[in-house]
This record gives C-alpha cells, structure tokens and sequence, in this order.
C-alpha cells in the first residue's frame, strides 16, 4: 500500500523500481513502460505518475505536467492535480497554479493540507498577505497536527505583525495540545502589551485549562494578564472574570499560593484609591474578598480579614454572613501587625496627594500639623497617626461645601476680570483706530501743503529767469544757457525746500504723533493698574511699540533726499511751437545783426509769461508718490504701535477663558457626581477603619 509521505516527498518513483534494476530512473521507467505495453491490458497509471515524478525531480517541468495530464487510475488524480500545480509554481506561473490548487478534491487531510501549504507559500511569493493569512490559518483549522503547521503559520503571523490572528493561534494551540511551550508564547505577547485590547473573557478558557494541568504556571500566566489590564480600560472586567473563575474552582489538594495573594492585597487597595467609584467596584467585592482570603494562608491573613470587617462596616449587608464569621475568625487568629507607624503614613500620604489633587493640600496641612506635636511623622504612634487621619478627613468631608464656594468665587472673580480686559481691549481698539485715522489726516494735510508750494513758487522762480536774458546775449544758443540756468535755480530752490520746509515740517508731524503715542502709552499704563491690582502682581504690561518713529523718520528721510538726486529737465528745449520759432529767430538774426532788441524783447516775454505748472508737476509727481505710498501704510504702522497691548490683552483672555471653562466643568461635575469627591473620602474612612483594626484600636 503506497504511503502519502511517498507522493508529497515526490518519491513513489522509487518504490515501484526493482531494486535489482541499475541505471537512471528515466530509462529503468521507459523500460517498464515499453515492458508494461506488451502486455494485453497494461495498466500505466503507476508508472505515468512515477515518469511525472522523475522529470519534476530534474526540473523538466512540462514535460512532468504531459505525463501527469494521461490518463490515470482515480487514486492518483488529486496527487497529480497537486503535482501539476507545483510544477507551475515552479515554473513561476503563479496564477495558473492557484487555479490549479483550487481544483484539486480529495478526501485526503494530508493531501488538503499540502495544497493549503502550498498555496500559503504562492500568496507570500505574491505579497498578497490577506489570502497568505487566510490559508495558514484554514490549513491549521483542518490537520493542526500536520507537519509543523503551526510552527509555520506563528512564524509567518509574527513576521508580518499580525497580532491579532497569533494571539488567536496561541491561545488555541494552547488550549488543545495544554502544551507549556504555547502557554510560554502567550505570556510573551501579553507582556509586550498585544492583547490589552482583548476582552479578558477571551482567555477564560485558557485559564481554566491551565489551572487544571498546572498551578504553578497558571499563577505566572494569571500574572502576566493581570498587570497588563491594570491600566487598562477592561481592568473591572478582568477582576470579574478571574473571581468568576478561582470561585469555580476547588482547591483540592489544597495549594499554597505564591503570587495570588499580593495580586488581590494590591488591586484591592487600587480599588479603594479614589481611583474607582464605589458603585463601580461595590459588585466586586463579594467575590474579590472572598477569594483574597481563601488564596492567603491563614498566618497572613491580618490584611485580607480586617479589610472583610471594614468593608462590612463601612457598607453594611454588602456582604455575605459567613464571609465575615470566616474574617473574624482568622483576624482573632492573625499575627499583631508590626508595620503599624508605616501603613499609618502610607495612608496619610494617599490622602495628601488626593488632596493636593483637590487643591487642598495646603489647607489640609495647616489643619493636621496642631494634632502632631513634633510634626515629626516617623517618630508617631499608630494612635498618633490615627488622630492625624481622622481629622485629615473631617476636615476634607467640611471642606467639600468650602471647595464649590471656592470655585464659585473662582468663576465670578475671572468673569469679571474677563469683563475688564474686553472693555480695555474695545477701549484700546477704538484708541487705535482714532489714532489711525488722526495721523493719516494729519499726514495728509502736510504732504498737500508740501506739494503746493512746490506747484505755487517754481514756476515763479522759472519765470524770473527771464531776467537772465540780456540785450547782448547770444541768442544763438542762449535757450541752452537759460535751460541750463533754470536747471541750476530748480535745484537751489529744492535744496533749500529739502532741508528746510520738509525737514522742519516732516519732523514737526513726528514730534506730533510721538507726543500723541506718549499720551496713549500714558492711558495704557493706567489701564493696566486695576487689572494688576486683580493679579496682585504687575503682569500686564500694555507697552507700545515706540519703534515705529524711527521707522517713519527713517523713511521720509530717505523720500526727501530724493529729490536732491533729481536729473536735469528738459524745460526750454522742447519741441513747442513757441520754443522752435524762438530758437530758429535766434540762430538766425544772431546770424546777420548784431541788433538782439527785438529777441530780447521776445525772449523775456516769453519766459516772464510761459506757464511752467506742468514742470513742477513734472518735479514734485515722484515725490509725492512716495509720500502717498507713506500714509497708505500709517495704519498698519499705527497698528503695530498697539498690537503687543493687545496681544497681551488677547493672551490674558484666553488664559481667563479657559479658567472659567475649567471651573464650570468642576462644579458642574461636583453638582452632577456628588460622588466623584465624595467617595474618595468614604473609601479613606474605610482605610481608616481597617487600620484601626490592624492596630487593635477601639
């Protein structure tokens, strides 16, 4: 009977050649099939898969598919179905191979776990992770005890990240072969936090397996889950799963429990913090307590019985009856306990920092330091350290009235500050744009009155050029020599308005808007000063931004100084009527006649009468472009004069804001949840309780 091993290896070939024969498989097959056709109904189905097999084997891919494709008996189809599409696979044609893989039906488990292998190894060759994962994880749901399947299909899935589908694998696994090694591979992944997301009822099986095989393990992996759900938001869960389970179970033989007992002792004070409110963790309690003290040996269970007798005397008829008779009983039977000063300070300090939470802890100080007498806590009595709790929390349970007062007059206090600093803000808005609009004008008022005395007195001083014509002038060029000299008084004249009428006027309008921006600074200073006395403090500083004078001095300087840079002007020659018929005269009675009285006459006519306003445009145009550009940008500068006030304004706002939001939601949430603050301290006056069980004090 052929073995499958034999038709996955590819080596049934070798069981139908007689060992006796010698020569290389190829030609000992031809021989038995030449042999196998002389009889008088060969059968060659054995000797066509084995042929298939050989040529495979020596990578003539098509011509094993050929030998495969002959007929066949029925037992050799499915394999050579498989073997056809590992040959294109081989031969890289991966599509036709997974179609081939697809067809192949057979009642075989090893055979449908070669194909799923197979086609595993094609999606990964193809990159396609989806069916990759698909078919590992079919092929470990059909034979999870074939050859290394799950070794394959957990390598694979931690290769690519997929956590989800390897966690599901571990647990699985080590549900159904309880072995150690994949309870090992799980507590791995917990600890490197990949199933805090799963809900802890996932691994209520797994555990309860575990307990039944081995303790000891089942201790380590309870602990690995219970430290990575304690931060988690499935932590109450997971204390209610694993109670529901240890309440289950009969410790028979009994067992001492090494890790058990510090589990419970710690989330049960981590349940009674203040982290957790009462009505979340009151449901837990029968079962968490009753478990604490059965996992606790007897000589240790001080702790574990008299946190029972304080949690029944806090909560009464919480708990059942024979839970309590269990905790007096070992509590009368417990050792005293010796960390009396230590456990004391330990809770003081838990509700220092629940306090200081609160924003109470400097109250809370002033309070408790009159009942030590030395203040010195190392070197106080457990009776000491009690007085110093049970004040700590009265005074914290009177102050909860104190403390939405407190936050009352919070709120009213920055409302009306935030009252202050939006009308200062509006007053200092409105400051600016008044400013705005007052210096443009101004500006504006000294920039017309510059510009028309340029258009007003030029073209007079051009026109009293005409005195420079005299009778025995040379009127043959004597309209170069008057352009030339009404060059020269243009250029005088603009020298003496540069550095005198606009210098006086530009930095008198400076001196005005610096005087003005001081007395703004002034009105800033004196809004500030009610709003400090608010703070107490000097914290808002409204300081202008003085710079901007400078910046203005800076560039009207650099306007003004050009117009000494100005090129000569084309005034008197020009190709006006006018002008040709003067210079053609003068060129030619210059010519012939020494007698110029009529040119002259002609010429200081001329000049005396000539309107030279579109020269003067021609001269200040440029310039009083620029000074346009200037005041165009007067309101922006203003602007930046004011804008750090009112940054620190804006500022201070949000800042108020956000205050008064924070505060609402407090007392909103204090009137809504009396219970988040109350339930802290009644969960403190319950670790009182306890301590002074701890302590034998009455």
């Amino acid at each position: 009977m052929t073995t499958e091993n034999e038709r996955i290896n590819k080596s049934y070939y070798q069981m139908i050649i007689d060992e006796n024969k010698q020569g290389h498989p190829v030609k000992i097959l031809g021989e038995m099939y030449i042999e196998e056709m002389q009889k008088q109904q060969p059968n060659l189905s054995s000797i066509r898969f084995a042929q298939g097999e050989v040529y495979f084997l020596n990578n003539d891919y098509e011509a094993a598919i050929f030998k495969w494709q002959q007929p066949l008996e029925e037992e050799f189809i499915p394999w050579a179905q498989k073997n056809i599409a590992d040959a294109h696979l081989e031969l890289g044609l991966l599509e036709e191979a997974e179609g081939i893989y697809w067809k192949v039906d057979t009642p075989s488990l090893a055979l449908k776990s070669e194909v799923l292998l197979q086609l595993f190894s094609l999606y990964v060759q193809q990159g396609n992770q989806e069916k990759a994962v698909r078919a590992i994880k079919e092929a470990v749901r059909l034979n999870p005890d074939y050859s290394r399947i799950t070794e394959i299909a957990q390598t694979y899935l931690e290769d690519i990240n997929d956590w989800d589908n390897a966690v599901e694998l571990a647990v699985g696994e080590a549900i159904r072969t309880k072995s150690l090694y994949w309870f090992d591979v799980l507590s791995g992944y917990v600890r490197k936090g990949l199933t805090v997301d799963y809900r802890p009822g996932c691994f209520n099986n797994l555990l309860v397996n575990i307990l039944e095989i081995d303790r000891d393990r089942f201790e380590n992996v309870t602990e690995v889950l219970w430290n990575s759900y304690r931060q988690s938001t499935y932590y109450l869960e997971w204390l209610s799963v694993i109670n529901r389970l240890l309440l289950d179970y009969h410790d028979e033989p009994p067992y001492v429990w090494k890790k058990l007992p510090v589990l419970y002792q710690e989330s049960y004070f981590g349940l009674i913090s203040g982290r957790f409110l009462i009505r979340d963790i009151s449901d837990l309690m029968q079962n968490h307590l009753t478990n604490w003290l059965d996992v606790t040996s007897e000589s240790d269970a001080l702790i574990s019985s008299t946190a029972i007798l304080a949690w029944d005397e806090t909560f009464p008829s919480m708990l059942d009856a024979g839970l309590i008779s269990k905790a007096e009983y070992q509590f009368e039977n417990s050792k005293s306990n010796q960390n009396g000063r230590k456990d004391g300070i330990k809770l003081l300090d838990s509700i220092k920092t629940w306090a200081k939470g609160e924003g109470l802890l400097e109250d809370l100080t002033e309070i408790t330091r009159p009942v030590l007498t030395d203040y010195n806590m190392d070197a106080a009595s457990p009776s000491r350290i009690r007085e110093v709790i049970k004040v700590s929390i009265e005074f914290l349970l009177e102050q909860r009235v104190e403390l939405e007062k407190g936050i009352e007059e919070d709120i009213n206090w920055n409302e009306g500050l935030l009252t202050s600093l939006q009308n200062i803000h509006q007053q200092i808005g409105d400051m600016e744009q008044e400013t705005a609009d007052v210096m443009t004008a101004s500006f504006r008022k000294v920039k017309n009155s510059l510009t028309q005395r340029v258009l007003t007195e030029l073209p007079k001083l051009l026109q009293k050029c005409s005195g420079y014509v005299q009778e025995d002038s040379d009127f043959s060029k004597i309209h170069e020599d008057l352009n030339e000299e009404m060059n020269r008084r243009i250029a005088v004249f603009m020298k003496n308005y540069v550095h005198n009428d606009i210098k006086h006027t530009v930095q008198q309008w400076i001196e005005d808007c610096k005087r003005e921006f001081q007395e703004h600074q002034v009105a800033c200073n004196e809004l500030s000063q009610p709003l400090n006395k608010q703070f107490n403090e000097e914290r808002i500083v409204l300081q202008g931004d003085f710079k901007v004078l400078d910046d203005w001095q800076r560039d009207l300087e650099r306007i003004s100084r050009g117009l000494l840079r100005s090129e000569k002007i084309n005034i008197l020659l020009r190709n006006t009527p006018s002008q040709l018929f003067l210079k053609g005269a003068g060129k030619l009675i210059g010519s012939i006649s020494k007698n110029n009285e009529m040119l002259h006459s002609k010429y200081k006519s001329y000049i005396e009468n000539e309107d030279y306003s579109q020269t003067a445009k021609d001269i200040i145009t440029p310039f009083m472009q620029q000074l346009e550009l200037f005041e165009g940008s007067i309101e922006w500068d203003v602007s930046r004069f004011f804008s750090n006030p009112l940054d620190v304004l804006n500022r201070e706002t949000e800042k108020v804001e956000s205050d008064i939001e924070r505060h609402t939601y407090s007392l909103q949430k204090m009137h809504e949840k009396p219970e988040i603050y109350r339930d802290p301290l009644t969960l403190f006056e319950l670790r009182l309780c306890q301590y002074e069980l701890m302590n034998t004090i009455s």
